[in-house]
């Protein structure tokens, strides 16, 4: 089931995003899968859309860097955000545990 909930947010993403941009979205994306699973308190609905949103984007800069991945992949989501996350680090330089803690550590701006 979550791999359809996946492939319809693919298919109605209308965003534009390239580059640093659709890293910068990631990250973000990233940040709040991460405070989504670790609030207790949270409905799961808003787990749920935090994972595909995360997992829609992570797909989209996997793409384009040329990490092959699809929708059926995510049948395991964690198993393949992990994959994906080691084969970003590795073919392209892109750490998104480094980001994401690197975001964190930045002051937060009033």
């Amino acid at each position: 089931m979550y791999v359809d909930v996946l492939s319809a947010a693919l298919d109605a993403w209308n965003r534009e995003l390239t580059g640093e941009a659709l890293l910068d979205y990631v990250v973000t994306c990233r940040a709040q899968l991460l405070c989504a699973g670790a609030s207790q308190r949270r409905p799961a609905n808003d787990s749920l859309a935090a994972e595909v949103a995360y997992d829609r984007a992570l797909i989209r800069l996997s793409n384009e860097v040329g990490v092959v991945t699809c929708v059926a992949n995510f049948a395991d989501p964690r198993s393949e955000r992990n994959r994906l996350e080691d084969k970003l680090s590795e073919r392209a330089g892109i750490d998104l545990p480094s980001l994401s803690r690197a975001r964190d550590a930045e002051p937060r701006r009033p």
